[in-house]
Order: C-alpha cells, then sequence, then structure tokens
C-alpha cells in the first residue's frame, strides 16, 4: 500500500476560517498554525489552467465575476482571492504548480480534491494528473479526491500510482463498496453522517478515514479517539490531536 503520510489535523482549503481560502497566505496562515498537510480543491480555468477554486463561479471568494470555466488564466490572475479577508493582502487564485511548490518547499503533505466545472471531469482529472506528475518530487505522494466518479476513474487510469480519496456527502451510502469499485483508498466522508459509533466499522476495512469538516475541537477528539485516521477543519488554531 503506498504510505500517504495523513497526520490527526488537516487544514481545510489551506486555514479556510483563519484566511482566505484556496491561496497561498491561507496555506501559509495553517503552517504558522503547525498544520502540515492540507486539503485544497482544483479546478480549470477557461483556458485550461488548473488553479484553486472552489466554485463554479468567481464571486464568493474574489473581486471578479463569472463562470470560472468562462474566464480565462490571464483574467484570474488579476483578480483578488482574499476578497472575504478585508486585512489580508490581496493575491489572486494560485495554479495548482506553485501551490505544489510551496508544499513541498516547507515538507507538508496535500489532499487535492479534483472540482470540475460540469462536463470537465475527465479533462480537470487529466490536468491534475499531469501537473502532479510534472512538479512532485517528494516520497509521499498527494491524495486526490473527488466526489465526481469520472474523475476518480480518469485517474485510476492515468496515475494507478497515486492514491485516490472516495468523498461522500451522502447519508448510509456502502461507502466502503462505493471506495472499492473505484479503487479509492481513503474514505473522505460529511462528519455529520457518521456517528463514532460506526468509526470501527469503517476503520475495520482498512481504508483510512478522513471526515470533514470538523470545527469543534470536542468533536474532533472524539472522533480521532474512536480511531478516525483525520479531521479536516477550518480552525487548525483551535482544533487539534
Amino acid at each position: 500500500m503506498v504510505e500517504l503520510g495523513l497526520p490527526p489535523i488537516i487544514g481545510h482549503r489551506g486555514a479556510r476560517g483563519l484566511a482566505p481560502e484556496n491561496t497561498l497566505g491561507g496555506l501559509r496562515a495553517a503552517f504558522a498554525h503547525g498544520v502540515r498537510y492540507v486539503e485544497i480543491d482544483a479546478k480549470l480555468s477557461g483556458d485550461g489552467v488548473v488553479i484553486l477554486m472552489h466554485d463554479e463561479t468567481l464571486e464568493r471568494t474574489t473581486d471578479g465575476s463569472g463562470l470560472v470555466a468562462k474566464t480565462s488564466y490571464s483574467v484570474i490572475q488579476g483578480l483578488n482571492a482574499a476578497k472575504n479577508f478585508p486585512d489580508a493582502p490581496a493575491e489572486p487564485p494560485p495554479t495548482l504548480e506553485s501551490v505544489l511548490a510551496l508544499i513541498q518547499e516547507v515538507g507538508g503533505g496535500i489532499n487535492i480534491e479534483i472540482k470540475p466545472c460540469p462536463g470537465r471531469e475527465r479533462e480537470t482529472a487529466a490536468a491534475v494528473v499531469e501537473t502532479v506528475r510534472r512538479v512532485w518530487r517528494q516520497p509521499i505522494p498527494p491524495l486526490l479526491s473527488s466526489f465526481d466518479h469520472a474523475a476518480l476513474d480518469t485517474c485510476r487510469t492515468l496515475a494507478p500510482n497515486l492514491p485516490r480519496g472516495y468523498l461522500s456527502e451522502v447519508a448510509d451510502e456502502d461507502w466502503v463498496a462505493h471506495a472499492r469499485a473505484l479503487g479509492c483508498t481513503t474514505l473522505n466522508l460529511l462528519w455529520k453522517n457518521v456517528p463514532p459509533a460506526q468509526v470501527p466499522h469503517l476503520t475495520a476495512s482498512g481504508l483510512p478515514l478522513l471526515l470533514w469538516t470538523v470545527n469543534e475541537p470536542e468533536a474532533a477528539r472524539a472522533f480521532l479517539a474512536a480511531g478516525v485516521t483525520s479531521v479536516i477543519t477550518d480552525y487548525p488554531d483551535i482544533v487539534r490531536a
């Protein structure tokens, strides 16, 4: 099995509760609070550059507007992705390439959620795989996760050696069976759907269990004590192992 290097605490979109999400500044904020493994969202600009962005549109997190899939990178790199943190320095949405360089510089790990715009599932997954292959040089590879089964299948076809995470926000689903069908190596589940009493059953599968987004310190401690591998949090300043 591929070594995943998963720690108990993973920063969500960097440190989303403390700094602009999916930005280099947000990643540095996570590292400043002791985080050494982060989760981020990757999707394609209109002209095929892999950038960090959660939404299909630009309005919520930047001072731009419109569909990401219809906006060129030349426009995106002129936007301010720190819109929701007025005291933070302005910065553009970063490329995945620049993020992987930063992660390697600090000796960290990363869960790349492939977040494709509609109709670009396989294209986005292929671009993420290509970027990882070209840039990543550390022995522990990034974890590639997605809600989208076509994206996960593409990753399996193009890079079977890269670990994949099965993302689900559906309650009472046979998560283990679905993950195994896609050749996934982790379960990445919405924490509200996983009672602590169910954790031993899930971990008995041998698949590491990652829960998102756990922002209550007591809940995080309870899950970790029950055997959860990692909790993904917006607030790594207060949610600790």
